[in-house]
């Protein structure tokens, strides 16, 4: 398929999608340069870029990269390439692990802000659509389950609000090790310390550990479900744009 056609396909089913570019060549192999590699989230690879082996090793390095604006890749492959990495984002995607009280008005504000959202909870009267009318995808399964089809790599943000402790190890051990912008984690800190401590003595990392927010959200006095809800929006819009959360009045030009 031709790679614009591709794109085009993609922007219109609102798919995330990598756009790989080589902007640097060997002495010899100009005939490359400029060739594009189009990666859709969940999907395999429909091109290859010089061969099979270095298609495998341009993906190894979009898989094991944290994307947060275009960047150029280096990479040794019996001389020296470059390649322009892009990511084409028509909308921005939440995965919201829990469907309770403080779950809808979370999914609200965040369409409202044009992500596109999916729910996941392993209740039937919970995981419902009429519940949850903004949601992109709504999935009444275990959150184990679900996690394990559901292509992590897509999201953006992951915000967990489950219902208890058990459910919470369960959905961190299933996606601390994904490369998402935003992780976090409802829960008060005696309950966010014991989970720590537990992932901890499992043997992860301390800094695979610190890209959690947990307490999540802002302190911003939140009470409410609707309040908490914006405390936690807030602190993920806050981390994709690098804001400093501190107020506009207390900033010196």
């Amino acid at each position: 398929m031709d790679v614009f056609v591709n794109l085009l396909k993609q922007i219109t089913q609102y798919q995330q999608t990598d756009i790989v570019t080589l902007v640097g060549v060997p002495q010899g192999q100009e005939n490359v340069l400029g060739k594009m590699l189009t990666l859709t989230s969940g999907q395999e690879a429909e091109q290859v870029l010089i061969d099979r082996e270095f298609t495998k090793h341009v993906l190894y390095q979009i898989q094991h990269t944290l994307w947060h604006v275009p960047l150029v890749i280096d990479i040794e492959y019996g001389g020296h390439y470059r390649l322009f990495w892009d990511r084409l984002c028509t909308r921005p995607r939440a995965l919201v692990l829990g469907a309770g009280h403080i779950s809808q008005p979370v999914v609200e504000m965040l369409t409202l802000i044009d992500y596109a959202v999916t729910v996941v909870d392993d209740r039937l009267e919970f995981a419902n659509p009429l519940l949850f009318p903004q949601a992109e995808q709504v999935i009444c399964e275990n959150f184990g389950v679900a996690l394990q089809y559901i292509d992590i790599r897509q999201y953006s943000a992951i915000i967990i609000v489950t219902r208890g402790h058990r459910y919470d190890l369960e959905c961190l051990r299933a996606v601390l090790d994904q490369p998402v912008t935003y992780l976090g984690m409802i829960g008060s800190r005696r309950r966010v310390k014991g989970i720590i401590n537990t992932l901890t003595e499992e043997g992860v990392a301390k800094d695979v550990l610190a890209r959690l927010r947990a307490p999540i959200g802002l302190d911003i006095g939140a009470q409410t479900p609707a309040e908490i809800a914006l405390s936690i929006v807030a602190e993920v819009l806050a981390t994709t744009r690098q804001g400093t959360c501190l107020p506009l009045s207390a900033r010196k030009e």
